[in-house]
Formats: structure tokens, sequence, C-alpha cells
């Protein structure tokens, strides 16, 4: 079999890849799109937080056409929010506006993969790569069966752990440092009066989420995402990532109470790349790209991949259509991706070393710096603009972590 575009995942960075090239000005482009699950989208894995197209053109002013990608249609959106919460470790509440939404991030998911169905595009489910030589992919589908697929442009949006990354020699060698455990879970009837459905709690704490953050994400009046991350060489001997989502529910003086009485739904759990993004992401000997988490175009400070998936979606398609029609370079998309994103991802991977720093397991340390953080400087480290205060802070954190105890 020979297409001109194999994708492979269809998250939403495979996804978004297959939109754009079934909606361009060349919609003669074969493409042949596989996932491993049976329904591509679903189980959702992620937090489905979105900031809204005004917040995503202050996150990536290089981004010319921010307020028009980011924008979805009001049948996705589960929750409209527009608030930020910090809750140090100590309870202390900082907040900031910053408007966004919960999204139900399957069905977008979903729909962007059915909404590209044409005669010269094929989308094969509960299909597998598993092996590649050159441009020559192999695939395993129905029940084992194989077959090779010879593509000129190969797209690995198979996320983290990527094996188009490996296979095509762009995978980069990563610790557990840049790695976040995640556990969620959807909870319904959370009636409780603190429960404000239109703010996000961000959670900090080492008994909670030690290396990241726990969070309540609403998605309507009563239900929410409710989860935490952790990162495995911030763990304290006995503490798992199971352990740190029961006492954020349980042990939590705020979440405790506001989640009494509510309900799991669904639990989901999952990886999540928290470093900077790899340094290649196109190989020109065989064709091939990647996007998504399977580059970690991921903002480190969040662990948000929605809004870098959208991006990187679109300048794919163009660079893969510019190169099959006008024989421009592929690795276009990477410099492309880049101008555009890689000072964002530059300034959240400088909050997060900067939280490591500062944390080194210890609830004082942490609470010592946000409480010297105002509503403005939250506002900047959510938009991903690097506080003086924390700039200045970071050339002075050995000796001040030797004070702070």
């Amino acid at each position: 079999m020979e297409v001109d575009v194999l994708i492979v995942g269809l998250g939403p960075a495979g996804a978004s890849v297959l939109y754009n090239l079934s909606k361009g000005s060349h919609t003669d482009i074969s493409v042949l799109a596989i996932d491993q699950r049976e329904n591509p989208g679903f189980p959702v894995q992620c937090a489905e937080f979105m900031p809204s197209p005004d917040e995503m053109n202050i996150l990536m002013p290089d981004v010319s056409d921010s307020r028009t990608i980011f924008r979805f249609e009001d049948k996705y959106i589960s929750q409209n929010t527009n608030q930020i919460t910090f809750i140090t470790p100590n309870g202390k509440w900082i907040s900031t506006p910053f408007e966004g939404h919960s999204l139900k991030r399957g069905l977008w998911n979903n729909d962007l993969i059915k909404s590209s169905t044409k005669e010269n595009i094929e989308v094969w489910n509960s299909t597998s790569a598993i092996k590649m030589k050159g441009q020559k992919v192999t695939l395993s589908f129905k029940k084992n069966q194989q077959i090779d697929v010879k593509a000129k442009i190969v797209v690995g949006a198979d996320g983290v752990n990527s094996r188009i990354a490996q296979w095509s020699g762009l995978n980069e060698t990563r610790t557990s440092y840049n790695f976040a455990i995640v556990k969620q879970h959807h909870m319904t009837n959370i009636l409780d009066e603190s429960y404000d459905p239109t703010n996000i709690l961000m959670v900090f704490g080492e008994k909670y989420a030690p290396g990241a953050y726990g969070w309540v994400i609403p998605k309507g009046k009563h239900t929410a995402n409710v989860g935490t991350g952790v990162r495995v060489p911030m763990l304290k001997k006995g503490m798992t990532i199971s352990k740190a989502l029961d006492q954020l529910l349980n042990s939590h003086p705020t979440i405790r109470k506001m989640l009494e009485g509510a309900k799991i739904s669904e639990t989901i759990g999952g990886a999540v790349p928290v470093g900077l993004p790899f340094k290649k992401t196109v190989n020109p000997v065989v064709n091939s790209l990647l996007i998504g988490d399977a580059c970690c175009q991921v903002v480190s400070s969040v662990g948000g991949g929605i809004p870098p998936s959208i991006v990187a979606g679109k300048l794919a398609a163009r660079s893969i259509t510019n190169h099959i029609y006008n024989d421009e370079p592929l690795i276009n998309y990477h410099r492309n991706w880049e101008t555009q994103m890689l000072s964002m991802f530059k300034k959240a991977f400088f909050i997060r070393n900067f939280f490591d720093r500062i944390s080194v397991g210890r609830d004082s340390r942490i609470q010592w710096y946000m409480n010297h953080l105002t509503s403005k400087d939250i506002d900047n480290v959510v938009h991903c603009h690097i506080p003086w205060k924390l700039s200045l802070a970071s050339r002075f954190v050995r000796p001040l972590n030797q004070i702070i105890k």
C-alpha cells in the first residue's frame, strides 16, 4: 500500500494534522491515519482545560491567528471559567483573572477526525505501527493482520515514548525529571457551597503533588476533573501517584471539604512530558516528522499539550503540502513551530525548573517563595511570562534554600 502521508496517532496532535490536510487547498493528498484505540480521542487522557482565544494571544504572541484557531464551538465547551487560584502548602489562596473553559475534549477530538473523512483519506482504528524501515511502516490491524505501508511522509503523533521518534532517529534520552505521572477522577455530585464552577484551583504541597500540582477543573455546576501530578525523583519513600491523589481528596483541608459527598464516575492516568521540546523534529532522510507529546511540544510549567498541538498541526499540514507540491524542505515545519512557540516553551521550562529548585521536598520553602507572589505575579506565571521576582530569585536559590528551613 502506498500513500502520500501516514499519520500514526490520532490524539489532538495527529487529528489536527489530519484535519488541516483535509481542509487545505490541495485536497487530493492521499492520507492514511491510524490509532491503536478502537475509538480515538477516548478515553480522554488530559485535564481538558483550554485558555480563551484572548488568553492564548498573550500566551502565544507569535501565533498570528491565535484568536481564530483556539476558538471552540459551544458544543465542545463544558464550563466557562474566569479565574485561576493557586493554593499554597499552608492553605493561602492567590487568585488572578483568567478566561478559559473546560472542553469536551474527546468529542472535539473525535469530530476533528470524522470531519476529515474524504475519498482519499482513510482512518484505521485499532491499528498499531510495529516496525519502520526507511519510509516503509509495518502496521498491525484486525487481530494481528499485517500490512506494509510506503509513505512519502510519516507523521509521528504517537505520544510519550513515540515509536516513530525512535525508529526515525529523532528520539532524545530524557531523565524521569522530564516526565510527570498524573491521575485524575471525574467527579460528580459536588454540592458544597465552597465549590465555584468558574474558578480553576491549582494545589501545591509535597503530600498532594510532589514536583507538580493538584487541580480542580470545573466541568459544570456540580462536576469537575480532580487530579494531581507527581515527578518520580521528588517522591518520598512509600509515596505513589494513587496515594497523592487520595491524600488530596481526603486530607487537604480545602479540597476534602469541597468534595465531601462527591462521587467518582471515571478515573484516568498516564505520563506527561514536561521538558523542553526535542531539538530535532524532522528527519529529512526518511521524511518523518514529530508532533505533540511525541516530541515534547508541551507547556512544561503546567503540562498543557492541546494548544501547541493545534498550532503544530496546522504548521505540519502546511509544510507537508508544500513539500509534496512545491518540493519545499520538510525541515520548514521545525523552523516554523520554533518561530511561533519556542520562546514560550523556554519560558515555561524556566518556571518549571525554578519550581524544582525551590521545592527540594520541603513545603516550607515553597511557602516562603509563594508568600511573596501577588495576583499580578500569578498572572505572569500562567501566561508563561517570568516575573522579575522569579528572575532575581533564580540567581540566589542555593543560599536562600540554606536559610529557609
